[in-house]
């Protein structure tokens, strides 16, 4: 069985920024404004960019959310992966058209909710080289890209319903409001673990494919029954990436807005806002991206596209 390779095209807008003074910044995240203001230049500069955002919920074509939304289990979602094989993958053209369209940068779903690893992951056997595929398509795709001169970024999942460690929350497939079932499906999980699995996850991705110019890590849902910065070890990612990449720009979902340095974009998602986004009172750098619908994977009985005006 082939599966067509399905994106979704954002169009991306930006603004820019008067900065906020950090309370207490660490060493490693120091800089001025006039520093931040320089490593965010481009992207200021550029203003139209686009997400590619597909895995292998594109084969139920049900929205990227499927298997949360209809409650799959595990078993019965790794149909999708036992058939998953983009024959028809070609990041060259893809990469043209987006040059031609006037698109100045792009970011790539590394790894969304479902845990699926769109690269040669050593730390895991859940990616796409142990499909029916059989290769990576993450280092042909950045290398086409930057042939054309897009920038490239990288979309990151910081929930992942796969992973053994990371525990049941209130956004996972297997939610309960059961305390008891809750605490069985827990049991054995190791957060820890997982933290550290996203750490190795990270620093292969900003290592083995040059110079990143975006990481969009998504998402934070702090509270009861939700993960926050602490969860996810936020302090300990944003250090990972400055260290590695420090031209690198981020976006501000991991939960970090109490500081001014674990973050540098806020991001409206699928609406344009009527005023510059603030915070603490002053203009923030900010991009909106909006789908052309209401989904980000491909959803065959989409209904809800967005008008052209």
């Amino acid at each position: 069985m082939n599966v067509r390779a399905v994106i979704l095209l954002i169009v991306i807008f930006c603004g820019s920024f008067h900065s906020i003074d950090a309370q207490v910044t660490p060493r490693w995240a120091q800089e001025t404004d006039e520093q931040k203001e320089e490593r965010l230049s481009w992207w200021t500069h550029d203003r139209f960019g686009m997400f590619i955002h597909w895995g292998i919920y594109a084969m139920p074509a049900r929205h990227e959310w499927v298997k949360k939304n209809e409650r799959i289990p595990d078993e019965k979602y790794q149909e999708y992966f036992d058939f998953f094989n983009p024959d028809l993958y070609d990041p060259v053209e893809w990469a043209k058209k987006a040059k031609e369209a006037g698109m100045k940068y792009v970011v790539f779903t590394t790894k969304h909710h479902d845990g699926f690893c769109m690269w040669d992951s050593k730390y895991t056997d859940y990616k796409i080289t142990n499909t029916p595929y059989g290769k990576d398509v993450l280092k042909p795709f950045v290398d086409a890209f930057r042939a054309e001169g897009i920038r490239v970024g990288f979309y990151y999942s910081l929930i992942d319903w796969h992973h053994p460690d990371f525990t049941v929350d209130r956004v996972h497939p297997q939610w309960t409001t059961d305390a008891g079932q809750l605490e069985k499906l827990n049991a054995g999980r190791d957060m820890d673990r997982y933290r550290k699995y996203m750490k190795d996850q990270l620093t292969e991705l900003l290592t083995d494919f040059g110079p990143i110019d975006e990481l969009f890590m998504d998402y934070s849902y702090p509270g009861e029954n939700g993960k926050g910065y602490q969860d996810w070890d936020s302090e300990g990612l944003v250090r990972i990436a400055r260290q590695l990449q420090p031209q690198i720009i981020i976006d501000n979902r991991m939960d970090m807005g109490h500081t001014s340095w674990g973050w540098d974009f806020v991001t409206p998602e699928q609406f344009m806002p009527k005023e510059w986004p603030t915070v603490d009172g002053k203009r923030a750098y900010w991009e909106t991206c909006q789908t052309f619908s209401g989904s980000w994977g491909y959803h065959r009985d989409e209904y809800s596209w967005k008008s052209v005006h």
